[in-house]
């Protein structure tokens, strides 16, 4: 499950990337910057929640 959810941070991180660097269109209704800052702020807290659920399922079952 880790790695699932680290797949999906990384590509959230990515393509608020896009959204925020490299496009510069934008849409009627919703800011195309604040929505990519958005998704990578997301996309961090997904890739820390993965790091500490993979860090704990490593030392789980392990005695001192």
């Amino acid at each position: 499950m880790p790695g699932l959810l680290a797949i999906g941070a990384v590509t959230s991180i990515g393509l608020g990337a896009i959204l925020v660097f490299a496009v510069d269109w934008q849409w009627d209704g919703a800011d195309r910057m604040s929505v990519g800052l958005i998704m990578m702020v997301v996309g961090m807290l997904a890739l820390l929640v993965a790091t500490h659920m993979s860090d704990h399922d490593s030392h789980e079952g392990k005695t001192p």
